[in-house]
């Protein structure tokens, strides 16, 4: 394993960021396909939106600590290389869940 000099907080928030985006897609496809569902965002905060947001970035938090913590502390470790091409593919699945959906669902 090379040496990337990424700490392991940058490595844990891009591993977050990745699976934040792909959530953030799926949230979006059930949030839009159950009225009920919507429904009961809307009535957490006051709007779907909004409650979409908090979790969203709750996971991305949560998820950026838990990955930082693996390993007995030392965190995830990855390449540069292999951080970036999982957090590129993350994002890109996440649009894609998006985009399919609307041009499909609608």
């Amino acid at each position: 394993m090379e040496n990337t000099g990424l700490s392991k907080y940058t490595i844990a928030f891009g591993l977050s960021l990745a699976l934040a985006s792909v959530a953030n897609g799926l949230l979006v496809i059930v949030k839009e396909s159950s009225p009920a569902v919507q429904a009961g965002m809307q009535k957490l905060t006051g709007h779907h939106w909004i409650t979409h947001s908090v979790v969203i970035l709750a996971l991305f938090l949560s998820g950026g600590w838990l990955f930082a913590q693996m390993n007995g502390g030392q965190g995830v470790r990855l390449t540069a290389g292999r951080l970036i091409n999982t957090v590129v593919r993350g994002v890109i699945l996440g649009g894609l869940l998006i985009v399919g959906f609307y041009l499909l669902g609608d």
